[in-house]
């Protein structure tokens, strides 16, 4: 089992200072982690004003220049709504920099508003994470490359740099509900990032998750060799006290934030083009902190972190757990002392699994 951060923040002026306070923040979280031994730190791709970060590689390069042994990876890359050369020396720029570090994680996203704002028809997002994901590869790979695609044409193009890291970093495909993504990813051999807190009923994960399996075994792909990261808010505290006074204003925080996100900005989805997303947003208004806390998240006292781990571990198969740890405008030094305290005395006992 592997531990790491997953960085889809919101930003909430009344309590998160300045947003070079924020990002400062961030940072420092990032660095700590490493020093207690977390293995990554992932950046999450949004055009929501206040969610994430629009360009995950930049604030990569940056934890890069803090840091020297965590992985950092994006959470994802948005494909589709971006220009594939400059994906490609963006992130193959953040692999230099990092020193051979980047994980990249790709998907087509959630929010419709993304798309508008990129002026991208969501019903093209397929082809678009298709061709472009095909072209990232060719550049990153390829000293001369030519490729006449449906969106975008090279013409005898090398990449400068390349990325550190040969063939390629590690490609990671984001997969949540829908079936025909988790299929396509075990086909082409990619390890997976998923969000099993987005499952009222853990048994649709689970059966997501078994057609990933199956489908890399029919290509002639190991299930052990590969990634499967899911990921959870997090928050490690002492006493349930702590966790009412701070882990839960934040958490309903950022619920508030991502509903008002998902409706009142008609952010998401397109019923029609994404049928397994239907109802979805709408639905998850409903969602208690309680519910959240129940199942959705590794939040409370360190033995309550420790038996949650091991029951999603063992319910889902996971390899790698990422934990949103800054959200709601949890404060800074909360953060800090969560990280601590998990270090302390939640990760030693999955210490054999580490090593394994």
């Amino acid at each position: 089992m592997k531990f790491g951060l997953c960085y889809i923040p919101d930003y909430h002026a009344e309590h998160s200072g300045t947003w070079r306070d924020w990002y400062e923040g961030m940072i420092a979280e990032v660095k700590l982690a490493e020093s207690l031994g977390f293995d990554s730190a992932w950046f999450a791709e949004h055009r929501v004003a206040g969610f994430a970060f629009g360009s995950p590689a930049l604030f990569i390069a940056a934890c890069a220049r803090e840091t020297s042994r965590i992985r950092l990876g994006a959470s994802v890359s948005l494909l589709p709504l971006n220009n594939p050369v400059r994906t490609a020396e963006d992130y193959a720029m953040a692999d230099v920099l990092s020193g051979g570090r980047l994980d990249f994680g790709v998907g087509r996203g959630l929010y419709k508003y993304d798309y508008d704002m990129s002026n991208v028809p969501m019903d093209q997002s397929r082809d678009r994470f298709n061709e472009n994901l095909e072209i990232v590869r060719k550049l990153w790979t390829e000293e001369n490359v030519t490729y006449r695609g449906k969106w975008t044409t090279i013409e005898g193009h090398t990449l400068g740099p390349k990325p550190v890291q040969q063939p390629s970093p590690p490609i990671f495909i984001a997969a949540v509900r829908t079936a025909d993504t988790y299929r396509w990813a075990g086909q082409n051999g990619f390890s997976l990032l998923t969000a099993p807190f987005f499952f009222p009923d853990h048994r649709e994960q689970q059966g997501l998750l078994d057609i990933y399996r199956q489908a890399l075994r029919d290509h002639g792909h190991d299930p052990a060799a590969k990634e499967t990261m899911a990921v959870y808010h997090m928050y490690c505290a002492e006493t349930d006290a702590e966790v009412a006074e701070f882990a839960d204003p934040a958490l309903a925080r950022y619920q508030a934030f991502t509903r008002a996100t998902d409706l009142s900005r008609e952010a998401y989805r397109d019923p029609v083009a994404y049928k397994d997303w239907k109802g979805f947003f709408e639905n998850r208004a409903s969602i208690t902190l309680e519910q959240m806390k129940a199942t959705r998240a590794v939040i409370g006292r360190p033995e309550e972190c420790v038996e949650k781990i091991a029951m999603l571990t063992e319910r889902f198969g996971l390899t790698q757990i990422a934990f949103e740890v800054n959200y709601g405008a949890l404060p800074h030094d909360r953060v800090m002392r969560s990280l601590r305290l998990f270090a302390q005395k939640v990760m030693p006992r999955f210490a054999g699994d580490r090593n394994s």
